[in-house]
């Protein structure tokens, strides 16, 4: 056989596969550019379906297991009154905590402003007295930054945040519609699988359905254990304030659930006010053992609860997931970080596949 040279390896084929698949994926970017338009102008629409969605992909297990001894309507119900229950103790003895402890933030937010202000311009600071003056004034400027901020953008924020969550359509959306749609989805998964499959040649539905057992597994391995992950969170952190006497534990640990939802985004969330909490009303000692237990959850987050209960389930780097998040935050806000890392993983499967099948 004669010597190919450095491009030996151009073949036709090859170079003809390369191009149809850089056109594949010009036309997805175009024509995913119109969908986002479209849909930012359904936008509560888009909400409640993905939120159906992951609330079905959430108890799908649970409704399996109780449809081989009943009905599925049956066990949809079921279901349904036992989250129903779970839900109303919990509200029952969290929520007043969490609406005491918000009410109390905002009521004493500029004590706990001037507390810190002081604490961090006192220069016999045991912290702060062998920084360099340049690093020490970026620091003083932590609390006026924060001011500043929350003027421009936070409480207007929380307010509508608010004003949204304890509005009747949020509470029908959340009670009524999600569930409902939920619902109907599973009882009509069986017959759109089916009718997805009649569409579809003989030789081509084994390895569809093999793709959807892909995505089902993704998308609610990631739901499942993300949630499961992110509430040992809650719990430990709230523990960890309570017995450090830390103000706000109930509210902070919220904020540390709900942020973890988002894969590193709850420990930022909720590690700084956390520690500017601690070190205006107990010192610095007590932020600094915040701060470490704050290390120390996190810690076993990353390399023991979230390994274990999520495991491999997206098959992404750390980078990969990060990256994920930054563009879903970038394309839809908050709704896009949250389902940036299942879709991340979906497309992998899709490319994988895609290239496996069509390289030649």
């Amino acid at each position: 056989m004669g010597e190919r040279g450095p491009w030996g390896w151009v073949t036709e084929a090859r170079l003809t596969y390369a191009l149809k698949l850089l056109l594949v994926i010009v036309l997805a970017l175009y024509l995913g550019g119109i969908a986002i338009a479209f849909l930012e102008r359904i936008a509560a629409v888009v909400y409640i379906g993905v939120g159906a969605v992951f609330f079905a992909y959430l108890i799908a297990p649970i409704v399996s297991r109780l449809e081989r001894r009943m009905p599925l309507v049956a066990a949809i119900l079921v279901v349904y009154a036992a989250l129903a229950f779970v839900v109303a103790l919990v509200g029952w003895l969290v929520i007043p905590r969490i609406a005491s402890d918000a009410s109390d933030l905002v009521r004493n937010w500029p004590q706990l402003y001037a507390a810190l202000s002081a604490y961090l311009s006192d220069p016999n600071n045991p912290l702060l007295s062998r920084l360099p003056d340049t690093l020490r004034a970026d620091v003083l400027r932590i609390p006026v930054t924060i001011a500043e901020w929350l003027h421009a953008h936070g409480f207007e924020t929380v307010g509508r945040v608010m004003n949204f969550a304890l509005g009747a359509f949020a509470a029908v959306a959340t009670f009524v519609i999600i569930p409902l749609f939920a619902a109907y989805l599973l009882l009509d998964m069986a017959r759109l699988r089916g009718a997805l499959l009649r569409l579809l040649p003989d030789d081509r539905r084994a390895s569809v359905l093999e793709f959807i057992g892909d995505v089902d597994r993704i998308f609610g391995g990631f739901i499942r254990g993300q949630l499961l992950v992110a509430l040992c969170v809650g719990v430990m952190l709230t523990i960890a304030l309570l017995v450090m006497h830390v103000k706000y534990a109930f509210l902070l640990g919220l904020m540390a659930a709900v942020g973890d939802l988002i894969p590193y985004v709850g420990a930022i969330l909720t590690f700084i006010p956390a520690v500017m909490v601690a070190l205006a009303n107990n010192g610095w000692v007590n932020a600094l053992i915040v701060a470490g237990l704050f290390v120390g959850i996190y810690e076993i987050e990353g390399h023991l609860i979230a390994p274990t209960v999520v495991g491999s389930q997206v098959r992404l780097s750390p980078l990969m997931v990060l990256l994920a998040i930054l563009i879903g935050a970038e394309l839809g806000g908050v709704l896009g970080m949250l389902v940036a890392v299942p879709i991340a993983g979906i497309l992998r499967v899709i490319v994988l596949r895609a290239t496996k099948q069509g390289s030649p």
